[in-house]
């Protein structure tokens, strides 16, 4: 199977995982809050310096578990006058 045949597919089931995530912050706005605030201390302490790096290795272990090819994306939004780069 060619790559541009898998282009598309999920996988991994991420749609499902998204949707439930939704309808968890839409049913209970304080899940949403509670989850930011997790997100945010991973990103300023618990991670600081490997965030991408275990997110890609997370990754890299499902797509290996599920026998497919992996494929990581990563774009940098450069700093504006007004914002600054966002990965």
């Amino acid at each position: 199977m060619s790559i541009m045949a898998t282009e598309g597919a999920d996988p991994f089931g991420t749609a499902r995982l998204r949707r439930g995530v939704l309808d968890a912050w839409g049913a209970g706005p304080a899940r949403f809050r509670e989850d930011a605030n997790a997100e945010e201390d991973l990103a300023l302490g618990g991670y600081r310096d490997r965030l991408v790096v275990e997110l890609a290795q997370n990754a890299a272990d499902a797509a290996a578990r599920a026998h497919v090819p992996g494929r990581l994306r990563l774009t940098l939004h450069p700093a504006t006058a007004t914002a600054p780069a966002v990965l």
